[in-house]
């Protein structure tokens, strides 16, 4: 794991951090040519030159977000997403639990089927 990605996971608190572990496990699983950076001072899935996704919070706050770069093009049967972004969306995880695995899955799915077409 790069130094930057694991000096940003570990300056989280702990159930922070948990949380961001699961969704970086979960995002890098799904496609294996999706890759990761710290941009923005955030965790950033990357697939080939496109931005994907990335993970982020606030001092202050007791959860993390996962934005979509692209969420606006991208299905949300539930409305989950959160946010008024012209494309960026995000969900709000306050623990492992919140994370909806398969919903996760299928934006990450759709967000690199749409990188591929660009």
């Amino acid at each position: 794991m790069d130094p930057k990605i694991q000096q940003f996971l570990a300056a989280l608190p702990e159930a922070k951090r948990e949380v961001a572990m699961n969704v970086r496990d979960l995002v890098l699983t799904t496609d294996p040519k999706i890759t990761e950076a710290i941009k923005w001072k955030q965790l950033t899935f990357i697939y080939g030159k496109t931005n994907l996704a990335f993970i982020y919070t606030y001092p202050g706050v007791d959860y993390m977000n996962l934005g979509f770069l692209q969420a606006t093009s991208l299905t949300d049967p539930k409305n989950l997403f959160e946010g008024t972004g012209k494309g960026m969306r995000h969900i709000k995880l306050y623990s492992v639990k919140d994370i909806p695995t398969a919903q996760v899955k299928k934006w990450v799915k759709e967000a690199v089927s749409l990188a591929k077409n660009q």
